[in-house]
This record gives structure tokens, C-alpha cells and sequence, in this order.
């Protein structure tokens, strides 16, 4: 992706205010040239930012917001409490969930330790029929499903999809005729760190000799590409030598660097990989040359 176009992206999101889900409508107007699963990555790691860098500040307003909250239960206020507290201070809805759970738990003393409440709030955003109060357990079932960042039910779904993305890689490198061993095949042979494929026989792309390819079902901009090249493909690269990353969803072409020759970046799996073949060693009839 073009530098502009991104930043035109990400400059919409970082001015938007609200539910994520709504902000997402807006893109997909805006941006109909870009597809679905791009506009959502892109989305997420920015509002993913956002909430970082607020983390401190959305702790401290715990007890707010639990006001917020019994104010709005005492008003009889309709269905969707905390997702309309969440809107309105421009945090995502099951963060604030989970604050009010802890200070719900927090407020009851048979809740045990702060380890205990954390487990039982973790436990509860995921079933929310395990929550005491019917109230409560309906409000934070809402949060569930408007939060399409911090939903188990997203992060399921993230899961999943990342998991499709590596098995399609497989797919399509079978099907180019290349021989690889799989992510759990080195871990069996005591690799800590591990590539999807690692390539039997490297190939060529554009130059590059490759010997393993990693799968990324996101969209690659700097912040991402940095994490993983430190704490992934630096790795691999001492390891197994120049591999190829894929993300899928696309990437801003600024973390490309032309003269790195460490990896190359696609958001596909290229077709005019150059097959390196091995030796065709003959063996000679000859008597006496054998050993």
C-alpha cells in the first residue's frame, strides 16, 4: 500500500471517536478500494494503540465508571449501559466491561484475592451466564457483541483466522511442488522459534534466495513490522538464512528496504519463485570406483 493512502487510513481512525464498529462503516465507505480484512487490521492495531497508551488512565477511572454504571441501573436506563459509557469516554467496551466486573467482584467479599478476581472477571467476559447478577451479566453480554476488537468472540475469531492463513500457505506451497517441514515439525526437532514452512529446498525470488516463509494474517505497518523482525524473523534468519513474510492483509511499502537481504516482503505467496535443484549425482559403473 501506498504511504499516502495509509496514512489517510490511519489519520480517519486516529480522528474518530466512539465504537470501533462505526468507525469501521466509515472506512469501508471511504476507502472502497481497499479491501475488508485490510481496513479492519489496520483498525485494530491502531485502536489497539490507542488503548495502550490510555491503559493507565482507564484504570484510574474504575470507580467512575462503576458510578456510570449503578447511575444508569438506578435511572432504568435501556439495555446497553456500559456499551453507551464506553462510546461516549471513547474506550472499548469490554475493557470497561472488565473494570466493572473487577469492582463488581472487588465489592463482594466472598471474591478472594485480586488473583481470584482477575480469573473470575477473565472467566465471566467469556461466559457471561456464570455472572451472578442477571443485570450485569446481560449488560457485559452486549459489550461482547459491540466490541470487535476485545470480544473473546474476536480474538477467537483472530485466532481462527491466522490459523486458516498458515494452512492456505501449506496449500499453496504444495501446490508450487516444494518440499517444507511445518511450524510443529521443528518444534519436535528443538527449535524454540520457528517459522511456518521451512523450505526442504530454498528457491529464488527476485534475486533472493529463500529457506523459509512466515505467515501473517494482519496488515504489516512499521510498529508491527519492528515487533516481529526483533522478536521473530532476526531469529529465523540466524537460524535458516533469508526467508519471505507474507502479510496477507497488505503492508505500508515504507518497511520495505530494497538493499535488506535478510527477507523479502509479499502480501501473496509469488509464482515465479526460481527452483533451486539439487545435485544429480551419477553413479559409476565402473568396478572398482565404488566405496
Amino acid at each position: 500500500m501506498e504511504p499516502e493512502i495509509y496514512f489517510n487510513i490511519v489519520s480517519h481512525i486516529r480522528k474518530s471517536r466512539g465504537l470501533t464498529r462505526t468507525c469501521m462503516k466509515q472506512l469501508v465507505k471511504l476507502f472502497p478500494e481497499q479491501s475488508y480484512d485490510t481496513l479492519f487490521s489496520i483498525l485494530s492495531l491502531e485502536y489497539q494503540k490507542r488503548m495502550k497508551c490510555n491503559h493507565m488512565k482507564t484504570q484510574m477511572n474504575k470507580n467512575k465508571y462503576w458510578e456510570l454504571y449503578l447511575e444508569g441501573v438506578k435511572n432504568m436506563d435501556s439495555p446497553g449501559i456500559i456499551v453507551r459509557i464506553a462510546e461516549r469516554l471513547d474506550v472499548a467496551p469490554c475493557l470497561v466491561a472488565k473494570l466493572i466486573l473487577s469492582q463488581y467482584f472487588e465489592n463482594n467479599e466472598s471474591s478472594g484475592s485480586s488473583d481470584q478476581v482477575t480469573l473470575n472477571v477473565n472467566s465471566y467476559l467469556r461466559d457471561t451466564t456464570l455472572i451472578p447478577d442477571m443485570n450485569l451479566a446481560s449488560e457485559i453480554f452486549l459489550c461482547t457483541l459491540y466490541d470487535n476488537i476485545y470480544s473473546p468472540l474476536t480474538e477467537t475469531m483472530r485466532s481462527s483466522v491466522g490459523q486458516q492463513y498458515e494452512v492456505k500457505l501449506c496449500r499453496e506451497v504444495t501446490k508450487l511442488g516444494l518440499g517444507f517441514r511445518d511450524e510443529e515439525h521443528l518444534r519436535k526437532h528443538g527449535y524454540d522459534k520457528t517459522p511456518d514452512c521451512k523450505l526442504e529446498v530454498p528457491v529464488m525470488i527476485d534475486g533472493l534466495v529463500v529457506n523459509w516463509i512466515e505467515s501473517k494474517a494482519l496488515f504489516g505497518d512499521e510498529d508491527v513490522h519492528k515487533d516481529y523482525m526483533k522478536n521473530q524473523y532476526l531469529s529465523y534468519w540466524n537460524r535458516f538464512g533469508p526467508g519471505l513474510v507474507i502479510y496477507w492483509f497488505g503492508y505500508v511499502q515504507t518497511i520495505v528496504e530494497p538493499n535488506d537481504k535478510r527477507f523479502t516482503i509479499r502480501d501473496h505467496v509469488p509464482q515465479n519463485m526460481i527452483h533451486i535443484s539439487p545435485p544429480n549425482f551419477e553413479m559409476d559403473d565402473t568396478p572398482g570406483t565404488g566405496t
